[in-house]
């Protein structure tokens, strides 16, 4: 973990911001690491100071500015499902998480960032994070319940060999009066877990669609495990939840999505689908902090 982004594993903080870039068409990316070298070098001083900045790098970009140091199965996003259920597919070039006790403070540092990237990147998406009660979804659920609980399992499931991590975002867009017209025990087949008590559903009550039987998978004996980082986020107009999940392969992300969406051979789809719709979908290559160094050398 030492050598990994230490805002990846930093957790309690309630407010967020999310940016992703797509790097102009004729900027190279020798300007955008010349443009990254001060920025980044600050974060590295400052790691474990708040703010909290991770950046991560899409494959065409990672490919270039860290060449054969990217993992081998480092891939666009290409979208999943078919019909009306889809996972949309927005590959970008270049995401900065900020995180931070203090949303005055995580604004002023998103803003300097965003200031020495903005003449070479354009802003695709913008999501502005915050905790929801209890670590909570929009829905009234807990969210992230199955994460690893000690740092060995956290690293197990989010770093690979080398400290770095395959990163998954999507933003998912809620339809609250949809879902908050069920009743709670409706509610709970969907999810897979008490609403109140935050326990997970078992034998029979476990409904092979809800949210929980999708992405628990295990394969060849190996759970799947990831580590999310997700966020609520939204106005009265539009809400849900911004998907930040890191893992150590790219395979663990799939499967998940996959069986989510009805592409595995049991055919079942997650219900939880039916509520929600990400609207959204890129993978990233999150360097640790050896690679980030070597970036910002002349």
């Amino acid at each position: 973990m030492e050598n990994a982004q230490a805002g990846i594993f930093i957790e309690g903080t309630a407010f967020n911001r999310f940016l992703e870039f797509s790097l102009k068409p004729e900027v190279s990316t020798f300007s955008l690491k010349a443009a990254l070298k001060d920025v980044v070098q600050f974060d590295l001083d400052n790691t474990h100071k708040p703010p909290h900045v991770v950046w991560g790098f899409g494959p065409a970009v990672a490919t270039e500015l860290f060449e054969g140091n990217i993992p081998d199965d480092l891939l666009d996003f290409p979208g999943y499902g078919n019909g009306t259920l889809t996972a949309a597919a927005t590959q970008r070039d270049l995401i900065m998480w900020v995180h931070g006790g203090h949303e005055d403070d995580v604004f002023d540092c998103t803003r300097e960032r965003y200031s020495a990237l903005r003449d070479l990147c354009d802003l695709d998406l913008e999501i502005v994070g915050f905790k929801y009660k209890k670590d909570h979804d929009l829905i009234g659920f807990e969210d992230g319940t199955a994460n690893p609980k000690t740092d060995d399992a956290r690293i197990a499931a989010a770093l690979n060999e080398n400290s770095g991590s395959i990163l998954l975002t999507q933003k998912w867009i809620h339809n609250l009066s949809k879902f908050d017209s069920l009743s709670v025990p409706e509610q709970e087949q969907v999810v897979g877990r008490t609403k109140y008590e935050n326990l997970e559903l078992e034998g029979d009550d476990m409904p092979p669609t809800s949210h929980v039987s999708r992405t628990d998978v295990d394969v060849d004996g190996i759970a799947q495990k990831v580590y999310r980082r997700s966020a609520p986020f939204g106005t009265m107009h539009e809400h849900g939840l911004y998907f930040v999940s890191f893992a150590t392969a790219l395979s663990r992300h799939d499967i998940q999505l996959k069986r989510m969406y009805g592409l595995t051979e049991d055919g079942l789809k997650d219900r939880l689908t039916e509520f929600s719709q990400a609207v959204t979908g890129s993978y990233w290559y999150v360097p640790p902090v050896s690679e980030l160094q070597i970036l910002i050398q002349p």
